[in-house]
């Protein structure tokens, strides 16, 4: 009978340690030691045995634990690709993303002045952006579209709340439609009023973003590309400040904005305005002042107009530049535009504090949707013409259809229509263009 209970114990001996505890095994054993069912050498050898088992749980016990915390940690990077390649530290204390645009375009010219048909790569871009311990950023452009080009390359200090400083090559703060990217623009390209905007200068500006209003405003040197070595510098200023006074919703926004620059150029005192019929593929300028001589400087002036209800949109923007000379009389000239879109899915235009974005489709294709239509039109009119300089006064009329199948694909097509041409180079012509576009940004 001890013989069948020494064995019943090590029995349990052997199950309990899954199922019990250690102390409750120690007092099974000692009550049989108490009760004389085990011998000395039998109950030493259990204790050491127990012991044993003790101290092989508590490291196979450790070693899980440690696998678990192992398995469980975070990574110390993280990685998507939504809306470009992005790779960041769970700290947040570094982060790189890279971000491109592909544009495609095909234009058929029809009328005066004789353009040639082609097809054009309009922009080839890689953006090399991200942040370095937390409040410091930069960014990296580079078109390599028509032999190459740097674009918006800087340093930035993000440690303001809502505030950034930035130094390097960058636009000057001007015009809404050159505000927003030109992957966002509703029409293929920006109006006629790109004969005042979209200069790049190497510069320091300081930006301030809210829900209901912006600002900005910096002091910029030259373009990254130096003209004339023996020659000084020209110089400038910019600022332009907006508001949102609705902007509580998605689809609900009223805008307001006004902008001004001036520049500098009195050293090498030459400049020139000019323009193409908002169609970049055969590069020709339908309107140009030519070479402006005796030129000290010249500002610009800006207003700016926008607005969504749901799936409308429209702008307005005009435009003001006089330029100021030493011995010749002062000149004027300007331009407006006016602007609107529809879509006919149930989708709107995307608007952050300040600039406009594309949309996002509401019901993407292959996803049981046709992704998001737009119908857009817009009349442009630029004045070239002032005093002895005859540049050339001009209207356009431009209708387009914009689908976007999924978030980073577009497909666009524009009818642009000159209406009229008064002076300049090809006074009395009319043009037709029938322009499309693929594009592809993420």
């Amino acid at each position: 009978m001890p013989h069948l209970i020494l064995k019943l114990v090590f029995a349990v001996f052997l199950a309990l340690p899954m199922v019990s505890q250690a102390s409750e095994l120690r007092l099974l054993i000692n009550m049989l030691h108490e009760n004389g069912m085990v011998s000395e050498e039998q109950y030493g050898r259990l204790l050491a045995e127990l012991e044993q088992n003790q101290q092989k749980s508590a490291k196979e016990k450790q070693e899980i634990v440690e696998k678990l915390e192992l398995a469980t940690q975070p990574p110390e990077v993280e990685v998507t690709t939504k809306g470009g390649l992005r790779v960041r530290t769970t700290d947040g204390e570094f982060e790189t993303r890279l971000r491109g645009r592909l544009m495609i375009d095909a234009a058929d010219y029809k009328g005066d002045p004789e353009m040639g048909d082609g097809t054009n790569i309009r922009r080839a871009r890689l953006a090399w952006t991200g942040r370095m311990y937390r409040d410091w950023g930069f960014q990296l452009d580079y078109d390599f579209a028509d032999g190459g080009k740097l674009r918006d390359s800087f340093v930035s200090y993000l440690g303001f709340e809502d505030t950034r400083l930035r130094m390097g090559l960058m636009e000057i703060p001007f015009q809404l439609q050159y505000r927003s990217s030109s992957s966002n623009s509703q029409l293929i390209e920006r109006s006629l009023l790109g004969a005042f905007g979209g200069d790049r200068y190497i510069g320091v500006m300081a930006d301030t973003k809210k829900q209901h209003w912006t600002a900005a405003a910096g002091l910029f040197g030259e373009t990254a590309t130096r003209q004339n070595p023996i020659v000084d510098e020209g110089w400038g200023v910019g600022a332009r400040f907006t508001v949102a006074p609705i902007n509580n919703e998605k689809d609900k926004l009223l805008h307001f904005g006004i902008a001004s620059m001036y520049r500098n150029v009195e050293d090498v005192g030459v400049i020139e305005f000019s323009d193409e019929p908002e169609a970049r593929v055969a590069g020709n300028n339908i309107v140009d002042t030519g070479e402006i001589f005796n030129t000290d400087s010249f500002t610009r002036y800006g207003a700016e107009w926008a607005m969504i209800n749901g799936r409308l949109s429209a702008q307005s923007e005009y435009v003001l530049t006089t330029v100021e000379r030493s011995s010749a009389d002062d000149l004027k000239f300007s331009g407006w535009h006016f602007q609107t879109g529809f879509f006919l899915t149930d989708d709107s235009l995307n608007y952050q504090r300040g600039d406009f974005g594309s949309p996002s489709p509401n019901k993407r294709l292959g996803d049981g949707g046709i992704g998001a239509w737009e119908l857009t039109l817009r009349y442009s009119s630029l004045d070239l013409n002032d005093k002895l300089i005859d540049g050339g006064e001009i209207q356009n009329i431009t209708y387009g259809v914009n689908w976007y199948p999924v978030p980073m694909l577009r497909f666009s097509a524009n009818y642009i229509d000159v209406l009229n041409v008064s002076g300049g180079p090809n006074d009395g012509q009319e043009q037709r263009i029938f322009l499309v576009r693929s594009q592809w940004a993420f």
